[in-house]
């Protein structure tokens, strides 16, 4: 096997295999200390997310109270608005505005396959990219003849024994 040449930071000096086992041990703790920290970071964001969604739903469910309030005044004032279809206040503007959209009353299928028969592709969304999976199992002259290359290369590992805590 030939030498490797790879900038490494600097760490400490392994004499033998048994300092690499205990560097093996030392790096299975550190990497379990690792995941415990990010867990509970983990549940720390969970934690705060869900009370930031209960705060928000609640202050959502307040503005959604005064929405409704404004809005049946507004139907009741209607001569307030005028051609405009909408009044300024001081900390605001109400009103009514025009709101199109559209809404297909047949399948997706069928409304593209219209679309593209009468000559309108241009409303059709097409996303097209290529499937590095399937291209995994074809031989590398197929790959070059489409313009893709397979990359092999020896990445180092270490897979530590995790030990599972007594009783668990």
């Amino acid at each position: 096997m030939a030498a490797r040449k790879t900038k490494r930071a600097p760490g400490p000096a392994l004499a033998d295999r048994r300092a690499v086992d205990k560097a093996v041990k030392a790096l299975a703790g550190l990497q379990a200390q690792a995941d415990r920290l990010k867990a509970e970071a983990e549940e720390k964001i969970r934690r705060i997310r869900e009370d930031a969604a209960a705060r928000a739903a609640e202050a959502l469910r307040a503005a959604e109270a005064f929405r409704e309030a404004i809005q049946a005044w507004a139907e009741a004032h209607e001569e307030e608005f005028g051609k405009a279809r909408s009044v300024a206040l001081p900390h605001g503007r109400i009103g009514w505005r025009t709101v199109t959209s559209i809404r297909l009353v047949r399948s997706s299928e069928f409304v593209v396959a219209a679309l593209e028969s009468a000559g309108l592709a241009d409303a059709v969304i097409v996303r097209k990219s290529a499937n590095k999976d399937v291209l995994a199992a074809y031989p590398d002259d197929v790959l070059k003849a489409v313009g893709a290359r397979r990359k092999s290369e020896d990445r180092f590992y270490v897979e530590p024994k995790t030990e599972t805590p007594a009783g668990a």
